[in-house]
């Protein structure tokens, strides 16, 4: 039954049981959708792939603040994760409607995937399943909202491919297009109040701390048995299935290259991709990267770069700096400049007066480039999940969320780049965004890194994809 048969079903069947002489039923005005909130057949349902910190922490959170999405399954192969996720659904849900709330947990994605009553999933796993669960998912008709970043360059383009083909609604989950602070950043870039931006400064907070000192390394740093409680081999997926590690699984996997690319993707993800925005560059990229990087002393547990520093060349002239230091970015333009340096930190400018700009599309020169319609600037209060949901409820075709697949892959790309340069021993790499191709000397070399493309592990590999979907 599809999502418009079932929300009408519900409505019918509301009809008929109103007019029907059965003993009334005392049911929260809540429930009802009387008191202000959406009532249950408008709801996304929504399923939780993934419980971990980031899925229990932060993204049930913003569904829960969220009137338009209810979550009624959580997942991961790790049991003691979907017990505190369930719980922590089911105390929420059984306090606001009033009534004891159900909601099922899951080993296996795939069964959270091909339940028929759920519209969307929140993709909260490691990076390495990122793309092929969001590429099973929008192909069994599920709209998407995943955490970033993708694993490979080229399984980025797939499951951007993947969305334009089925139509359905991808958003990018990272808050940063929701907070006010980079909005501004933003909009003085693109209405052009710092004049022809020339340069931008990203800084990334340095990698796995522990990873950088021996001396630091807490936790179980040698093989050990398998938990009964985990399902190692569902846990890794198509990445090489190492030994069993435990400091190298929950969390700590982004300092593997086996599962990420480290801190690079990762918070490249939010302040690489500010750049983006702030240039206009959200379908393309750089045409050239170099860049260096210091990386742990050892293979295991933990391998990517802890501190890096890269340069970037556009086609336009405007060249970007990437490197280790403390969460922030700097806009550079031949009238002035703007900075935010630490994570949401209040803006700086050369003139004080840009910061008092207000951005409300009353002039050319005001354009508000962020989405005040979707109220995503209240990150707080849903961000990057209440664009999400108003996205899908906007109509088919569905208007495209803030941060698309396409503009996550292309931020995505620009660090794996990054990655790959570092990996050749600060190589300069040659790329054409059109084409996605290496050029160049290093274009051989490039374009066997795993960074652009891996083999996957059998049976999680692309092609067998299409035998998991049984939604009926």
């Amino acid at each position: 039954m599809s999502n418009t048969s079932r929300r009408s079903f519900l409505k019918k069947t509301a009809a008929v049981t109103a007019g029907s002489c059965l003993a009334p039923v005392v049911v929260s005005s809540t429930a009802l959708g009387l008191d202000g909130t959406t009532p249950p057949s408008e709801r996304i349902t929504m399923g939780l792939i993934g419980s971990g910190s980031h899925g229990r922490g932060w993204n049930l959170p913003l569904m829960f603040k969220n009137p338009d999405q209810q979550v009624v399954a959580v997942c991961d192969p790790d049991k003691g994760y979907t017990a505190a996720a369930q719980k922590q659904v089911v105390d929420f849900y059984s306090k606001k409607f009033g009534k004891e709330y159900e909601c099922k947990s899951y080993e296996d994605f795939r069964d959270v995937v091909n339940r028929k009553d759920i519209d969307a999933v929140c993709i909260a796993t490691p990076d390495h399943w990122h793309v092929p669960m969001s590429v099973f998912a929008m192909k069994a008709g599920k709209h998407v909202i995943c955490e970033k970043p993708t694993r490979t360059i080229q399984e980025g383009r797939l499951m951007c491919e993947t969305q334009k083909k089925t139509g359905l609604v991808f958003q990018t989950a990272s808050e940063n297009r929701s907070i006010p602070v980079y909005q501004q950043l933003v909009n003085l870039a693109r209405n052009g109040h710092l004049g022809e931006v020339k340069h931008v400064k990203v800084l990334l907070p340095p990698g796995n701390t522990m990873a950088r000192d021996p001396n630091k390394r807490g936790g179980e740093t040698t093989v050990q048995p398998i938990p009964d409680t985990l399902n190692y081999e569902l846990w890794t997926g198509p990445a090489p299935l190492l030994p069993y590690i435990p400091i190298r699984l929950h969390y700590n996997w982004r300092w593997n290259l086996a599962y990420s690319g480290g801190v690079l993707p990762d918070w490249g993800s939010h302040l690489i991709n500010a750049a983006q925005w702030a240039l206009g560059t959200d379908d393309t990229g750089p045409v050239e990267v170099q860049g260096t990087g210091e990386f742990p002393p050892f293979e295991e547990p933990w391998n990517t770069a802890n501190t890096f520093k890269l340069y970037y060349r556009y086609a336009n002239g405007i060249t970007m700096d990437v490197w280790s230091e403390v969460p922030g970015i700097k806009i550079e333009g031949t009238k002035g400049w703007v900075l935010s340096r630490g994570w949401r930190s209040p803006l700086t400018a050369s003139d004080e007066k840009l910061l008092q700009i207000k951005f409300d599309n009353s002039g050319d020169d005001k354009k508000d480039f962020g989405r005040p319609e979707s109220n995503a600037n209240d990150w707080g209060g849903g961000g990057e999940h209440r664009d999400f949901t108003i996205c899908i409820k906007s109509g088919k075709p569905p208007k495209p969320t803030y941060y698309t697949a396409e503009s996550g892959h292309r931020t995505h790309t620009i660090a794996h780049l990054g990655n790959i340069s570092m990996q050749l021993g600060g190589k300069k790499i040659l790329w054409n965004p059109q084409t996605e191709t290496f050029e160049g000397e290093s274009a051989e070399e490039a374009k066997k890194n795993s960074f652009f493309v891996r083999e996957q592990r059998e049976p999680w590999s692309f092609d067998k994809i299409d035998s998991w979907i049984n939604v009926g």
